[in-house]
């Protein structure tokens, strides 16, 4: 067992910087690839389709075999070009080769939507729940049987929140919990807001207590999260996509903070200075965590 704990002070320390890009936050989705790669759907399947295909295809974005960002481009080309088969039989194929692990687990959870009364509504009204996506990601649980805070059907909701906005309604993301994936639970220790008492977390083994913490103490994990969002004023939905974002520019960058400053100009058209990213890998890329 670990002694994990959240870092109010911490929080508000690393809100004091953050502060100066709420704006950022705010419309840093649309430079989201998932975003571009919904975007790119719609042109071809529109609207009504879209949200089916979308909402699917979030519910097994789980164990994948590339990145998320890369998995959700190939989605898009796929389901763009090949429009004559049945929805189960496409995403059959496509999962086949694209994220065959947990494969039949996957489609297990495409029938049990593919055939319930959530998928009538949604088939009648696409948007019916663009004014609270809690209440979807509720009746994805009761559907699936599953958490209403487990990190795929919070992400389920986020994505159809996109496709919301690229349909011209405004998604109500109130209430919305920030999922818990590995970046989080690794930018939470990395920023020190998710502490480990007694432990040394350093550069070396972060990772390791990043899963650690991912899998048993994730309750935690959001609950920091939430409560930065609250000091910023910012739905947790849009600090999670700058969360995940960053988090993988600096990880390719290899804690290089000049040339993550750099990706993010250049990938998503964001200047943070050094200073702010530091704050977000204070515990991560330049000192350890105590």
């Amino acid at each position: 067992m670990l002694l994990v704990e959240v870092s109010s002070n911490r929080i508000r320390e690393l809100a004091k910087y953050l502060r100066p890009y709420r704006d950022v936050i705010v419309n840093l989705y649309r430079r989201d690839p998932q975003y571009s790669a919904v975007e790119s759907l719609l042109k071809t399947r529109g609207c009504s389709e879209g949200f089916v295909l979308a909402l699917v295809n979030a519910l097994v974005s789980y164990q994948l075999s590339m990145p998320g960002e890369q998995y959700w481009l190939e989605f898009a080309e796929y389901f763009s070009e090949n429009r004559n088969l049945s929805y189960y039989e496409a995403f059959r194929d496509f999962l086949s080769t694209r994220s065959p692990r947990l494969l039949e687990q996957k489609l297990r959870r495409i029938r049990s939507i593919l055939g319930s009364g959530l998928l009538e509504e949604l088939q009648e009204d696409p948007a019916k729940y663009c004014q609270s996506i809690v209440k979807l990601v509720e009746k994805l649980a009761n559907t699936l049987k599953a958490s209403p805070q487990s990190k795929t059907l919070l992400f389920a909701g986020k994505i159809y929140g996109y496709i919301c906005n690229l349909c011209g309604l405004r998604p109500n993301y109130s209430g919305l919990s920030i999922p818990v994936d590995y970046r989080n639970s690794l930018l939470a220790l990395a920023s020190c807001i998710i502490t480990v008492r007694g432990e040394q977390v350093t550069a070396e083994n972060i990772s390791t207590y990043a899963r650690k913490i991912q899998t048993h103490y994730s309750k935690l994990v959001q609950r920091a999260w939430e409560e930065l969002c609250r000091e910023l004023e910012v739905p947790c939905v849009h600090l999670d996509t700058l969360t995940w974002l960053i988090t993988g520019i600096i990880t390719r960058s290899e804690c290089s903070l000049e040339k993550a400053g750099l990706y993010a100009r250049q990938a998503l058209s964001v200047d943070l200075p050094v200073i702010t990213l530091r704050e977000l890998v204070k515990c991560w890329c330049v000192d350890g965590v105590s």
